[in-house]
């Protein structure tokens, strides 16, 4: 017996059907399943929830026949279209490439038989699949030499968390009993910087609603059917953030296409048997863009309840003499204030103080009900103006060690112990994050054209200042006092260019700059420079070199550098 299911997606048992194929309430009979399956009509009800949209299969097929199904299915016809099959796959890592130039590890999860996956290890990608079919598997390995296939399903498969760099599911995600948990598995598996790419029937297609029930995306094996936007909704609810939308096109042979087709029109069907005597035209490839197919291309969303996936690895390291406290500027960071103070190791942080720049939030009172040392300003003097009032308290206070954290939740604060370790072992008298060292700014989500401009401008500072350093950009820091107390910081700009400001005092200082590797969280709800702020901020750090230049030539002193 089928059995009656609630929305995959919001999971609403409310209901309008669709279409109703069969007579009675329940179908009995599963037609045994074929991936070139072309028949127009079969026993099916679909319906749409009155709640989300989501248009799926009411009632189904029990899961346990559906995978039998897929396991012993084997369709010889699939293989015939190979050559088209691996003109779509290359369509696919065409658009993988952009997002991801150095390939890494792939995933095809449906793989069938492994024809995108060919094709991917030909652009040096290092390939792994997911098939139910015993056939196709077989195929894959001894026909392809295709080794990394696991036969079953993705949980069985069990890889590890943030192995993945790309995720394919292609004419996959229709078939699956729970697409939400595979999704989440999904997420799971890929890293933090991985692109999924889904396509799947468009059921908001013009050929979907002319043709209704036999529009050939309608089979039996299909249980999910998708238009852009409960797609989207479906990414969106399991931790993703779609990118792109396209319509796919398909590449066959015009024998295969007019076999689709033939049983629409009597026309067509004459024509078939034309094309069928005359071999060279229908193994002719021809590529179409029906508009019932769309691909997508998705990141995982990067919002604050999934950055526990973002977790950096912690060394252990024993803790030196010395008060060390944190200083956190800040403005407007009620919403993850909480989350930056449960991460700040309590063993290794004396103090924490917090100035505050005239928030229109709750900031204040949440870091007073968490019992922090709160200042706050009258007025707001701006990112570089906060940090001059952080050390001056910090300082005030008798700090041995003052580490910069911002209370946005962007940088790790359990890599604390990692931050000031040089500076207990007297090796260095600053030490900066950087999110340049080991790919930590792109697997933690930085833009790309922001993650160019700092390579760019920190390659122009190091030539200018003659240092080696990674990245002059971050906000994650920890100073000595004695640092601090040698440099003019209060001279600084009140905006961004303090933290280059504060270097080039350092350096003209022959104070000793360590780095260790972070990598930061750029989640959706978090505050970030903008590309013309980003542009005014480039230009002041070049001005801020031109002053260091004059400054060293004895053209212009400039008193912030005495």
């Amino acid at each position: 017996m089928w059995n009656s299911v609630k929305c995959d997606l919001c999971g609403s048992d409310k209901y309008a059907v669709m279409y109703k194929t069969y007579s009675g309430d329940y179908v009995f009979e599963v037609e045994k399943y074929k991936i070139t399956d072309h028949k127009s009509s079969v026993p099916i009800r679909l319906v749409r929830c009155l709640k989300c949209g989501l248009i799926y299969a009411n009632p189904r097929p029990p899961v346990d026949v559906l995978s039998s199904d897929y396991e012993v299915m084997s369709d010889d016809a699939y293989i015939q279209e190979e050559a088209g099959r691996r003109h779509s796959a290359r369509s696919i890592l065409l658009v993988l490439k952009k997002f991801k130039k150095r390939g890494g590890r792939l995933l095809d999860i449906g793989c069938s038989a492994g024809f995108l996956l060919d094709e991917a290890k030909k652009d040096d990608w290092e390939v792994f699949g997911v098939e139910l079919s015993k056939w196709a598997v077989d195929f894959s390995k001894n026909k392809l030499g295709l080794n990394n296939i696991f036969q079953g399903s993705l949980k069985k498969a069990n890889f590890a968390a943030n192995y993945f760099d790309a995720v394919v599911l292609q004419d996959t995600i229709e078939h699956l009993p729970d697409p939400k948990e595979t999704l989440i598995e999904i997420r799971r598996i890929m890293k933090p910087s991985g692109i999924l790419c889904i396509n799947t029937p468009n059921i908001d297609s013009i050929a979907s609603r002319i043709l209704k029930a036999k529009w050939w995306g309608v089979k039996q094996h299909h249980l999910i059917y998708f238009t852009p936007k409960t797609l989207f909704k479906m990414l969106e609810v399991t931790g993703f953030k779609s990118m792109k939308l396209r319509s796919r096109a398909r590449t066959f042979r015009v024998k295969y296409w007019l076999e689709r087709l033939r049983g629409y029109t009597g026309a067509l069907n004459r024509f078939f048997s034309f094309v069928d005597k005359n071999k060279k035209m229908g193994a002719r490839l021809v590529t179409i863009n029906l508009g019932d197919q769309m691909e997508v291309f998705a990141r995982k969303s990067r919002k604050l309840e999934f950055l526990d996936e973002l977790e950096t690895p912690q060394e252990t390291l024993e803790r030196e003499k010395g008060k060390v406290i944190a200083v956190l500027p800040a403005y407007n960071a009620a919403e993850t204030l909480a989350l930056t103070i449960k991460d700040i190791p309590k063993d290794w942080v004396d103090e924490i103080i917090l100035v505050d720049d005239v928030s229109c939030d709750k900031t204040v009172q949440i870091a007073q009900k968490m019992g922090l040392r709160v200042f706050e300003h009258k007025k707001n003097t701006g990112y570089g103006g906060n940090q001059k009032t952080c050390y001056t308290k910090a300082l005030e206070s008798g700090a041995d060690i003052i580490v910069m954290v911002h209370p946005d939740y962007q940088y790790d604060p359990k890599v604390i112990p990692e931050l000031i370790a040089p500076l207990q072992k007297g090796v260095a008298d600053a030490v900066f994050g950087s999110r340049m060292m080991k790919r930590g700014a792109l697997e933690g989500g930085m833009p790309l054209w922001k993650h160019n401009a700092n390579i760019l401008l920190t390659a122009f500072e190091n030539v200018v200042l003659g240092t080696y350093l990674t990245e002059y950009h971050s906000g994650f820091r920890a100073y000595s006092a004695k640092y601090l107390r040698n440099v003019k910081f209060t001279r600084n700009s009140d905006g961004f260019i303090f933290d280059t400001e504060i270097i080039v005092q350092g350096l003209l200082k022959n104070m000793r700059i360590e780095e260790v590797p972070i990598r930061t969280r750029y989640f959706d709800e978090a505050s970030t420079i903008k590309f013309w702020p980003s542009v005014k901020y480039g230009l002041g750090i070049l001005w801020t070199l031109l002053k260091y230049v004059l400054h060293q030539q004895g053209i212009i002193r400039f008193k912030q550098f005495e």
